[in-house]
């Protein structure tokens, strides 16, 4: 009898996982004309405290949902490294700021450039900032840079640098000196890290930091420091809309390409871009 009792359970709660993989299949494959993938990577998803859905993504998303009323259009909550591996694997999802055509994303179905972006710096604890700038200039060599192994870098999990990577991927990954953070608001707990030394440096937009220091309470003296990078002077980093590479994803990028000069021009996405990237942001 009690043998027969545990295997009624290991079929009912068997029949429960089966229900919710199918599920999960279902939601990958919806037929919405539009799903897109965000998760929580402020400020371009913020979901929660004072600026609440109003990161450069959050209103990208809400304008898009606007301007495009007659297509049915869901939101999936889901980790970043969730969303490009279902894409990779030609599931039915739209990244809503990804980095144009980069080499590590470039099967998928980009839109028309929304927006653009200043180049990636180098984020920095004061004392780390100042060592830097005094070794490897200002703009800084960041080829010389990453070949310091007195200098501990941190990057947080599916991040990636454009240009930049390929140094990241030959002279850090791997390294003593080098360092993966993962969990929500990795980017952005790592300002936290740096503050406390337990890394000196990372790559990213300015605004990672703004973001910071609007948001976060310093109980430190210390401030972080931005440093431009000198192999990306000059540059501009174009985002646009990413949808998986097969024909769902190739419908809904067009779909999104009818609207992008609109959402270029709305008020609330500018006043975004502004607000995060700054008013001297270039545009595209």
């Amino acid at each position: 009898m009690k043998s027969c009792k545990i295997l009624m359970l290991i079929a009912f709660w068997s029949a429960i996982a089966i229900g919710q993989a199918m599920q999960q299949v279902q939601a990958e494959d919806d037929p919405a004309d539009i799903i897109w993938g965000v998760n929580t990577s402020p400020p371009f998803h913020i979901s929660q405290g004072d600026y609440q859905g109003e990161g450069i993504c959050d209103v990208l998303v809400d304008v898009m949902k606007q301007e495009l009323p007659k297509l049915q259009q869901q939101i999936r909550q889901l980790p970043a490294r969730r969303i490009t591996l279902l894409m990779k694997r030609e599931r039915n999802l739209c990244f809503p700021c990804l980095i144009k055509r980069s080499s590590y994303n470039a099967e998928f179905y980009y839109t028309d450039t929304t927006h653009s972006y200043p180049p990636h710096g180098i984020v920095a604890h004061a004392n780390a900032a100042k060592k830097i700038t005094d070794r490897y200039g200002n703009p800084v060599s960041f080829e010389a840079l990453v070949q310091d192994n007195r200098f501990r870098f941190a990057q947080p999990i599916e991040r990636r640098y454009g240009e930049l990577q390929p140094l990241v991927e030959k002279h850090l990954i791997g390294k003593s000196h080098y360092r993966i953070v993962t969990g929500d608001n990795a980017h952005v707990n790592l300002m936290t890290m740096m503050l406390n030394h337990r890394v000196d440096y990372t790559v990213d937009y300015e605004m990672i930091k703004r973001f910071y220091e609007a948001d976060q309470v310093n109980e430190t003296d210390e401030q972080l420091v931005f440093l431009p990078i000198a192999e990306y002077q000059g540059k501009v980093i174009e985002g646009a809309i990413g949808c998986s590479n097969n024909d769902w994803g190739k419908r809904a990028a067009e779909h999104l390409n009818s609207a992008v000069e609109r959402l270029q021009a709305n008020a609330r996405f500018q006043q975004a871009l502004d607000q995060w990237l700054g008013e001297q942001r270039p545009k595209p």
